[in-house]
């Protein structure tokens, strides 16, 4: 199946490419596809790797802090420039860098390289490193800080966005109240349902009055676009001394109790369910190119025998051509 998919994925990146103009109409599709072949692909070597926990949000909501504040350092980058993040950059807590070797298969034809040698023109590409602390905050496991998946310029480095939510056994969703609502946040949530990866979500730059408000508002999102039961929360006050995300004593263990909830055991069944989901969508082209063939093999068969039928009437079967006899 995993053949298949990635076949099925290379044709419809051709399409996306000879057809600009209809590109909005099949990117969907060539993105659930990226999610789903990732997804297989995770399944064929999740035994043999550590731990995986993403953390995913919309741009500026603030996810390489929360990043450093699990990792309870200063390994991620920050910048209040949007879009500073464009490539998946992973950390590893607690384990050695060679249990991840496999990592290389999994995110092929990405390349692996140093943070620092990272190239913002350049997108097929991620980073992983040993984290410079042990935290309290985080069981033994690879952290990744991921790029937006709303901007405009997100289309560009997508897929490494995807791969990684792929990968991941736990998810972290980082939102802030500017962008809690926003629809590309619930439409991402909606596509990656089907993995049934243990969620957590992190409320940021939240204040006081707010708070209320907007954590009731969440839930009616979560239960507008998803299905499962509604995860944990913090939410993180604005710190206007630090300017970063703080989270309490009482909320450092948050994290030991999400992974718990990991089952890789049913990643199988998972993957069954994805394809359930949206194989009509994702074959309907595939069957429509069939069909159209079947039309036209129809249409040259009947022009052959109208043919043979006209050669017999006029000339074979003709009395004043004496060429019969």
């Amino acid at each position: 199946m995993l053949e298949f998919l990635s076949l099925l994925r290379q044709r419809y990146h051709v399409v996306l490419n000879s057809n600009p103009h209809d590109a909005h109409h099949y990117q969907q599709t060539y993105e659930q596809l990226t999610l789903a072949q990732a997804f297989f692909r995770k399944g064929k070597m999740s035994a043999m790797l550590p731990l995986q926990i993403a953390v995913i949000g919309p741009t500026q909501a603030g996810k390489s802090s929360i990043v450093n504040v699990f990792l309870q350092s200063q390994n991620a980058g920050v910048s209040p420039l949007a879009g500073y993040t464009v490539h998946p950059q992973g950390f590893c807590h607690a384990i050695d860098l060679a249990t991840c070797d496999d990592l290389e298969n999994y995110f092929a034809p990405f390349s692996k390289t140093l943070p620092e040698q990272l190239d913002n023109n350049r997108y097929d590409c991620y980073s992983l490193t040993k984290s410079k602390t042990i935290s309290s905050c985080l069981p033994p496991s690879v952290l990744w800080d991921t790029p937006d998946f709303d901007s405009i310029d997100s289309v560009d480095y997508r897929e490494g966005v995807l791969k990684t939510i792929a990968l991941a056994d736990a998810i972290i969703l980082v939102i802030s109240k500017e962008k809690y609502a926003d629809q590309a946040v619930w439409d991402m949530m909606k596509r990656i349902e089907p993995l049934r990866q243990p969620t957590l979500i992190c409320v940021n730059k939240l204040n006081e009055d707010a708070k209320t408000v907007i954590l009731e508002s969440l839930q009616e999102k979560w239960r507008d676009y998803r299905r499962d039961v509604f995860p944990d929360v913090i939410p993180l006050l604005y710190q206007k001394a630090t300017q970063s995300p703080e989270i309490s004593a009482t909320q450092q263990h948050v994290l030991f109790n999400l992974v718990k909830k990991v089952q890789r055991e049913k990643q199988h069944r998972r993957e069954q369910k994805l394809l359930h989901m949206h194989w009509q969508a994702w074959t309907k082209p595939l069957r429509a190119e069939h069909e159209i063939y079947q039309v036209w093999q129809q249409l040259v068969d009947e022009t052959i025998q109208q043919a043979l039928n006209n050669y017999e009437r006029d000339y074979l079967n003709h009395p004043h051509h004496y060429e019969t006899f």
